[in-house]
């Protein structure tokens, strides 16, 4: 599929091509209406007239025709030796009299039977001179080769001006695809000055301000998150003096998930740092998903096609992390009428290790998928009663795999399954 831009490009570089030629063709029409082609030029036809009466005050014999045609490829039909002519399949008298173009009062002009002619008029004896098509010298096509280049070399040049008049679209659509990723410190650089030059430093001006008002916010929320530790920590313990065991529980149970829900916002920001975060150890990636996939033996059938070996140099607790919060999704969105299964593949992919894990369950609508790394987006399938969560568990997923300098992407139909796919280089 070819990039917007270049789209773009051609459709701006066809709309110039075809005004050129509109150009050209319109002057071309006024100059044949205001000069119509029903006359030679003076100069050129006197240089005619007087090239063909030298030629023929050169003719004595058949030898000197042939004498002709030998150096010039010109053949001649001239009175008293129609019978060379007639040999030499030339057209009669009578039929270049019928196809003269009328171009000239001196000359009769025209083409007929694959020959162009040409005859002095009035002059005796008469004299018509004939050229092949196929005996045209190459000498007279090379004008046409060099204007055919020069057009091509015009549009040559006009392609690329647009181009690089265009180019600043690509860098702005370059700089709004790494803002909608997340990338906030991205800031266009281009040396067009003009309309360019004021989108460009418009568009940093947006990102300086909507950066600001992000991290603002995360570090408003990452401030709340660690001083309601210390409230969390004092109702806990006030708890512990209540009577009631019922009200007790449900309390405590209400805390865990609070200070669950600090614990994942805290994390997430963590991660953030990317690899200065992690703690990284030569790890058996393969092993450590046999190792994970073992605890849900009992709740779901797994499927494994993994190599022996596949040793990376990784955050081993924070891909556990990765995995178990995959397959939980797994289990807690399948299908309730249905046996719930999933398959973990890895394998090698040029440079880096792919980990793919399919499950059958009810799947994500088209609309949620672009939002499910979102932190704090839950599907509506997961707004359903008994499929509790914060919506951060695949924030802080792909978080983990960026820190390890790879992609999480996902697939998905609905009533069908999804698929989630890592890539992580080796």
């Amino acid at each position: 599929m070819k990039p917007r831009g270049m789209k773009l490009l051609i459709k701006v570089f066809l709309a110039f091509l075809l005004t050129s030629l509109l150009i050209v063709g319109g002057l071309a029409l006024l100059g044949h209406s205001l000069s119509p082609e029903k006359s030679l030029s003076p100069v050129i036809e006197n240089n005619a007239v007087n090239y063909f009466q030298s030629l023929g005050a050169k003719i004595q014999n058949e030898d000197d025709i042939r004498r002709i045609y030998k150096d010039l490829q010109l053949h001649v039909r001239r009175e008293g030796f129609e019978q060379l002519a007639d040999s030499q399949g030339l057209p009669s008298f009578a039929t270049t009299e019928k196809m003269d173009k009328d171009f000239s009062n001196k000359l009769s002009l025209g083409k007929t039977n694959g020959f162009y002619f040409a005859e002095v008029k009035g002059v005796t004896p008469r004299t018509v001179w004939f050229i092949s098509y196929d005996e045209i010298p190459r000498a007279w096509l090379f004008p046409f080769l060099w204007v055919a280049s020069f057009i091509f070399f015009i549009m040559a040049i006009s392609f690329l001006t647009i181009r690089w008049m265009m180019s600043p679209i690509k860098v702005v659509v370059e700089g709004v695809n790494k803002i909608s990723e997340g990338n906030l410190k991205y800031r266009i650089k281009t040396n067009h000055r003009g309309e360019f030059g004021l989108i460009a430093d418009s568009f940093n001006n947006m990102a300086d301000g909507l950066e600001k008002m992000i991290v603002a916010k995360e570090q408003l929320l990452r401030d709340v998150s660690h001083e309601l530790r210390s409230p969390l920590t004092r109702v806990g313990v006030a708890v512990d003096l209540l009577a009631d065991e019922k009200m007790k529980a449900s309390i405590k149970d209400d805390l865990s998930k609070m200070e669950e829900l600090i614990h994942q916002i805290l994390e997430s920001y963590r991660l953030k740092e990317g690899a200065k975060s992690l703690k990284k150890s030569n790890v058996n990636l393969s092993e450590l998903i046999s190792n994970v996939a073992s605890d849900y033996e009992e709740s779901m059938k797994v499927h494994l096609n993994l190599p022996e070996e596949a040793s990376l140099h990784m955050d081993a607790m924070q891909m556990e992390r990765v995995l178990r919060n995959l397959i939980e999704n797994s289990m807690k969105y399948a299908k309730p009428s249905e046996p719930n299964e999933l398959t973990i593949s890895l394998q090698k992919d040029c440079d880096h290790w792919v980990l793919k894990l399919k499950d059958q369950g009810i799947g994500i609508s088209e609309k949620d998928l672009t939002h499910i790394f979102e932190p704090f987006y839950r599907a509506d399938t997961a707004r359903s009663p008994g499929k509790s969560g914060f919506g951060l568990g695949l924030a802080i997923a792909r978080a983990v795999i960026e820190a390890h300098e790879g992609t999480i992407t996902v697939t998905s139909k609905m009533n069908v399954g999804s698929e989630f796919t890592i890539r992580l280089p080796k």
